[in-house]
């Protein structure tokens, strides 16, 4: 079995003597199991789902909590990512191919004591293999069915023996897209199409190490899709008819509803998502007496342009639905561009010692710019204004922009201690203050027709606004990181733990902020920009056993979260209109009390050499300990013509003690029970093969991963609606052969055998748009075969 060395305290131990809930994954068992992506990874870990869909709307749940996952690029993750000790601040940075891998490792429950940037939920920590002095060269290749190819080259060696070292990795990956456009005739949606290159210099001296790191990625994938459903509920929740959206599509445009089968839609206009990210990043590690010097700079970019499908209608809050109907009516997306620089210097007394302790300072600087682009297609006049007979240039090839700039500066000093009271007892103390400046604004403008029927009409389309500036506003925040987490050795093979953490991160950048008017054009205000900041409380209790001479290892923890103010994407009904209607429109703020707690265990098994079973798994409780002004499901949304008894919809409901869904506050889905069932073994081949006159020798090897989850919903809580992902399993598998010098390895694998198909997302639908439902990030059924070479 890989023993994999975890570094979640900056400190090269192993898993099981880190008095903290962290699950790590070696670099080979990535490998052999083809887990080049999160979400393979999150296979082997309880408690971690990555919703990886696209480049911008991604997110990392660890124990449900994802913190922002619709986009808001002025918003942090609640889970932070480090990758080769650099701390990634967007999303965007998450969307990448690992294939390179020396290991992964989550660490759950606030962190900022140590570990670059403060976050309140876990980090996310990966390594990538280092240059060495022996040389070698390894290509692999893949192929599956899809016309699905991944192609990998590794080649590492000596520049100047002992002294300067580099590694050069590559990777290609493409696929067919697996659900067909049945509308024009245009291509259809999620494929593969990405590459990536890594490389690094790593020189040794006799007084530091220095290892530079360039990485370039690169995806042109359509990977953006609500997939159209079914119609629209029929009733409101007093009783009152809902005009269907059949109803209203063949209203405004004279068509009929062709399609609501999510694996055939119709699609117009159809392009790509180009996305690029490009880093560098330099660490420096050098002695200071016995203690060490770390210092790590980088840089990192992350561009984003995506040409998303006509078939769909601008909402009231700038979003975008799907239609899927052979519509040209508008498209909606966002160019991002996220500009990032870093800088992490800390000093570390030596392991091993009665007191360790680490010390240090984090800098940042990172500007994001988020600019919404709605292009308005022949049909969007019809469509907004709803008189089918309106002349289509009054919006057509007109554009609408919204420019959001959110910039943050952010200067930490942390200090994080180890003291070894005697053999048994550690205590281990934190502390993290980051004092962050935060501004943000935003402003909007529309190009074409800008006659006054033109601009009328996109303000018809918007809501009310064609030219807006919020103006700048500006945040400073001194955000503060604690940790208290006493543990206790009962022998060598006991460990137990509890720990009490505190864990804070600034407010979020509104870069979606609206003017607010009502239908008369009155200017009502504008949106918040900047939210409150998110403060989260951490409570530990575990241990880690060894039995069996290390041939089974039970680790167990429960723990109990509680967020304050959780930053979220709520829906603002604080403005009425003319009518006495809220405008209701998205925007970002907070939920005052979210609360995450449960029951944790990981487990490996070896009942035979050679023969390892893994389990690990969750059960969790996430709710809303208090939301009392939540915006209301669309079924309890009836216009005021449909009043029963004079009583008007609610402008909020009190969503306290619900389970989080994702139907509100833009949380991904998240399922209260999973867990995860694996096993690997290995078998030499070589006393059989001689007997046939093969010297060479040869092993045999075999792996399987099941990953089961509980139903979750999809809906909002109160919705009469019921929309929901039934439990579903994900299961892979493959065997091989490989000589036992490591020069060749052939095997064959399959993923998602049960050919399940998940969803990560839905709505129940409007008079405007249909149902929809988003795919989740894994594809159907995809079987083929890995041939890996080592060179040299």
């Amino acid at each position: 079995m890989e023993e994999v060395k975890v570094t979640a305290r900056l400190r090269e131990e192993k898993a099981q003597d880190v008095p903290l809930p962290v699950s790590v994954v070696g670099g080979k068992t990535a490998e052999v199991q083809l887990l080049d992506r999160l979400q393979d990874l999150a296979t082997k870990v309880p408690n971690f789902v990555p919703y990886i869909t696209n480049p911008r709307t991604s997110a990392i749940a660890i124990r449900g909590i994802t913190g922002i996952s619709g986009g808001a690029d002025g918003s942090e993750s609640a889970t932070g990512m480090i990758v080769d000790n650099v701390f990634f601040t967007h999303v965007g940075f998450q969307w990448a191919n690992y294939v390179d891998l020396q290991s992964f490792e989550v660490a759950r429950g606030p962190q900022g004591t140590l570990l670059g940037k403060n976050t309140t939920v876990g980090a996310v920590i990966i390594h990538t293999q280092l240059p060495s002095f022996e040389p070698s060269a390894t290509v692999d290749t893949s192929f599956g069915n899809y016309n699905h190819f991944i192609e990998r080259l590794n080649v590492t060696g000596p520049i100047i023996p002992e002294t300067l070292a580099a590694r050069a990795t590559f990777y290609l990956e493409k696929s067919d897209r697996w659900i067909h456009n049945y509308g024009t005739g245009e291509p259809g949606v999620l494929d593969n199409n990405r590459w990536g290159v890594r490389g690094q210099l790593y020189y040794t001296g006799d007084l530091l190490t220095d290892r530079l790191i360039f990485d370039r990625l690169r995806s042109d994938e359509t990977n953006n899709f609500g997939a159209p459903a079914f119609n629209s509920f029929p009733f409101y929740a007093n009783g009152a008819v809902d005009t269907p959206f059949s109803t209203t599509l063949a209203k405004r445009l004279n068509l009929p509803t062709t399609s609501l089968n999510p694996y055939y839609p119709q699609l117009t206009k159809l392009g790509n998502l180009d996305q690029r990210t490009t880093g560098v990043s330099n660490e420096i590690n050098h002695p200071v007496g016995e203690d060490t010097f770390t210092s790590v700079a980088a840089w990192r970019e992350f561009t984003l342009h995506p040409r998303n499908t006509s078939s769909g209608s601008i909402s009231s809050s700038g979003g975008g639905s799907t239609l899927g109907q052979n519509t040209d009516i508008a498209a909606t997306g966002y160019d991002v561009y996220v500009d990032q620089y870093s800088l992490e210097n800390r000093l570390a007394s030596p392991k091993d010692e009665t007191l360790e302790w680490t010390i240090g300072t984090y800098l940042l600087r990172e500007t994001v710019l988020s600019q919404n682009r709605q292009f308005y297609g022949p049909e969007a006049s019809a469509w907004f204004s709803g008189n089918p007979s309106a002349s289509p240039f009054l919006l057509w090839g007109d554009t609408s922009h919204q420019n959001g700039i959110a910039r943050t500066f952010s200067a930490a000093g942390f200090a994080q201690t180890s003291w070894h009271l005697d053999e048994q007892w550690t205590l281990t103390t934190g502390l993290r203050n980051t004092y962050e400046i935060r501004e943000g604004s935003d402003f909007g403008w529309v190009n074409g027709n800008t006659t006054a029927a033109g601009i009328g009409a996109v303000q018809t389309a918007l809501g009310g606004y064609s030219f807006f500036d919020t103006g700048g506003q500006t945040q400073r925040t001194d955000s503060l990181s604690g940790l208290i987490n006493p543990s206790y050795r009962y022998n060598e093979n006991i460990l137990a733990y509890t720990s009490v953490a505190r864990g804070e991160k600034s407010g979020a950048i509104n870069t979606n902020a609206l003017p607010l008017l009502n239908s008369s054009g009155q200017f009502l205000g504008f949106q918040r920009l900047i939210t409150h900041p998110e403060v989260s409380w951490d409570y530990e209790l575990g241990v880690k056993t060894n039995w069996l001479d290390n041939r089974l290892i039970v680790n167990l923890n429960v723990f109990w979260n509680d967020i304050y103010d959780f930053q979220s994407i709520l829906v603002d009904t604080r403005f009425l209109d003319v009518t006495g209607t809220p405008l209701r429109k998205q925007y970002l703020s907070n939920i005052p009390q979210v609360r995450s707690r449960g029951f944790e265990f990981d487990t490996r098994w070896s009942p035979i050499d050679r023969l390892w079973i893994n389990f690990s798994g969750q059960a969790t409780d996430l709710r809303y300990v208090s939301f009392p002004q939540a915006a209301p499901s669309p079924d309890w949304l009836w216009p005021a013509g449909s009043n029963v008894n004079g009583i008007a919809a609610p402008l909020f409901v009190n969503l306290s003690g619900q389970r989080v869904t994702s139907g509100v506050s833009g949380n991904a889905p998240f399922s209260p029970y999973s867990f995860n069932l694996g096993a690997n073994y290995e078998q030499p081949l070589g006393a059989a093969l001689r007997d046939y006159g093969y010297a060479l020798p040869v092993s045999a090897f075999g792996y399987a991963n099941l990953s089961w989850f509980y139903r979750s919903q999809l809906s909002e809580p109160l919705s009469l609606y019921y929309l929901g992902q039934p439990s579903y399993s994900l299961i892979n598998a493959g065997i091989g052969l490989k000589t036992d010098d490591g020069r060749y390895s052939a095997n064959l694998w399959v993923k998602n055998l049960a050919d399940a198909r998940y969803l990560i997302g839905g709505t129940i639908g409007s008079n405007t748009s249909p149902g929809t439902v988003t795919f989740g990030p894994n594809t159907p059924r995809t079987f083929g075969g890995t041939l890996s070479v080592k060179l040299y």
